[in-house]
């Protein structure tokens, strides 16, 4: 060990920095209350002294590019900075500060990094968001507002057979929903990982009407950030997808590193001594607001809460293996989107995937070519909590279809054929006695399996009477260019103009004119009494829709 003496104790500013030069390498010495630690003069980024920079809780921040590494380790905190510092032993003798350059300093506690969890929950900005989740909204409507929303929102004496038409069309409701569900205790599909293969690649989101960024950080992992510019609030993130180095927002150029830390500020110290942030001004606390991500099987998930159970908890064991059943292990590759509003709450989506007993009657192709047919071997599954649902048939032929059953069906039709007849092939690739399932995995999420054709329904309310529909239709890397190609002719089955998905859309604005245009209505969802609530094997059923209710009153507290 080879100590020198660098500095006096009393040259060190208390919180400031010091620049000094030893045997030709520059070195920065920072005093930290009665303490003093040493680091390599140079930033590791664009070279800047380390001595021209700023010293805030701890850290030193360059001047050049705002960088911020950790006084006592080193340590690299925020972007543009990747590389850490290399630091120096230190030992004070009266008002003597001598250095060891062949030694690292002792290992000492770091700083809070410049980047604190802004998961849900955060206490760093738990005072200054607490409104942004939609916690404020109701409240500022009522003194008491548990006590009033339960006096004006009375569920039928009947219970889960009867639905009150408030459910949909209820402004308050509205946003309730959003406040305890979407930011509430849930795991919110954002993305496909294909979507996001390299590092900077980015996707725009939704979880709940609220905007996200999906991006791909340099360590590999994904993050989740709300699209809100900690400044001023606009929308930083313009483009549906792409890929960057960093996001600047347009407005004030406040720009953020790819795990949503603030990472420069213009004019932050301001202009000859006037203007700016102040001095107390703090990065680590404004950078974007941060969601908790997990992924299974390339498919991404988030969540606002930090203590969500594991996504396999969450699904169940039932529904989860439906859930690999399709996602099997291949690789999903991305295929293309479909995107479209629909003129209706929500929720009806999810009912509609959880009601096979429409399927057998209003869609003339499901029934026609056995797809969806009463008497299949079928399966209307609800998971223990209700909320996530999976409706599953097997391909049936056409004369097996009975007399009777075609006399209850209106929208059977004898005699129709395909000009296409490989539209209706199906390759047994799955593990699955199933060759249609449609997966509601609750709130915002339907995974598809119609044969081979698959995608994802992404739903993104905007309102109560509104939602957007955003399909992502994907195959697998392995795939061949005959297999794509079949899964794209069999797409032409959903979407916006589908066959199948016009008549579902067309319905669902019809339930929900009826509801708005009656006020104080209700309406039953009584099929299949033997099962009160939960997974029943007949098709002509709405035993799943009273489980998701169940499950909604729960987490409403109605």
């Amino acid at each position: 060990m080879a100590w020198q003496r660098v500095a006096s104790f009393n040259e060190i500013g208390v919180d400031g920095v010091l620049g000094v030069d030893v045997n030709g390498t520059p070195v920065a010495l920072y005093r930290l209350s009665n303490e003093v630690f040493a680091t390599s003069g140079i930033c590791t980024h664009a070279l800047a002294l380390l001595s021209d920079g700023f010293v805030e809780d701890g850290r030193i921040e360059c001047p050049l590019h705002q960088g911020q590494f950790d006084i006592r380790s080193g340590k690299a905190l925020c972007a543009p900075v990747t590389e850490d510092l290399p630091t120096y032993a230190v030992k004070l003798e009266g008002d003597d500060v001598f250095i060891d350059m062949e030694r690292p300093a002792a290992s000492a506690p770091a700083v809070a990094n410049a980047t604190p969890n802004r998961k849900a929950g955060d206490g760093v900005r738990a005072a200054e968001e607490g409104d942004q989740a939609g916690t404020g909204k109701i409240a500022s409507m009522n003194v008491d507002p548990e006590l009033s929303l339960t006096k004006r929102y009375v569920w039928p004496a009947e219970g889960l057979t009867r639905i009150p038409d408030w459910v949909y069309t209820d402004q308050t409701i509205y946003e309730r929903e959003i406040e305890r569900i979407f930011h509430g205790r849930t795991w919110n599909y954002v993305a496909l990982e294909c979507e996001v293969p390299k590092v900077g690649d980015f996707i725009r989101s939704n979880v709940g009407p609220t905007p996200v960024v999906v991006v791909r950080a340099d360590d590999g992992s994904i993050n989740v950030v709300e699209n809100r510019c900690s400044h001023r609030a606009a929308e930083f993130c313009r483009e549906l997808s792409g890929n960057v180095k960093e996001f600047v927002c347009p407005y004030h150029q406040w720009s953020y590193d790819l795990q949503g830390n603030l990472a420069g500020v213009p004019f932050r110290r301001g202009v000859n001594g006037k203007g700016g942030m102040p001095a107390d001004f703090n990065n680590a606390r404004h950078g974007l607001r941060r969601l908790n991500v997990t992924t299974h099987r390339g498919v991404v998930f988030a969540s606002y809460l930090d203590d969500m159970e594991s996504l396999q908890d969450y699904l169940g064991p039932e529904v989860l293996k439906e859930f690999e059943a399709t996602f099997d292990g291949r690789k999903p590759r991305l295929l293309g989107y479909y995107r479209h509003t629909l003129p209706g709450n929500w929720k009806l989506y999810h009912e509609n995937l959880k009601d096979p007993y429409h399927a057998t009657l209003l869609h003339t192709f499901l029934v026609t070519f056995g797809l969806l047919v009463a008497g299949n071997r079928s399966l209307m599954l609800a998971d223990a909590t209700g909320r996530h649902g999976v409706m599953a048939s097997a391909k049936s032929e056409r004369k097996s279809v009975s007399s009777d059953a075609k006399k209850e069906m209106r929208a059977y039709r004898d005699g129709m054929t395909l000009a296409e007849p490989r539209f209706m092939d199906f390759v047994e690739e799955f593990d699955s006695p199933w060759s249609v399932t449609m997966a509601t995995i609750w709130p915002n999420l339907i995974i598809q399996r119609e044969m081979n054709t698959l995608g994802l329904r992404q739903i993104i309310p905007t309102g109560p009477h509104e939602f957007i529909m955003k399909w992502t239709m994907f195959g697998f890397e392995g795939d061949d260019e005959e297999m794509t190609r079949h899964r794209l002719r069999q797409g032409n089955l959903m979407g916006p103009a589908g066959f199948l998905g016009l008549e579902d859309n067309e319905a669902i604005k019809f339930v929900q004119d009826g509801m708005q245009h009656v006020p104080g209505g209700q309406h039953l969802v009584k099929l299949d009494p033997a099962v009160a609530a939960g997974t029943s094997d007949s098709l002509i059923s709405e035993a799943s829709i009273r489980a998701m209710y169940r499950h909604w009153r729960a987490e409403m507290g109605l």
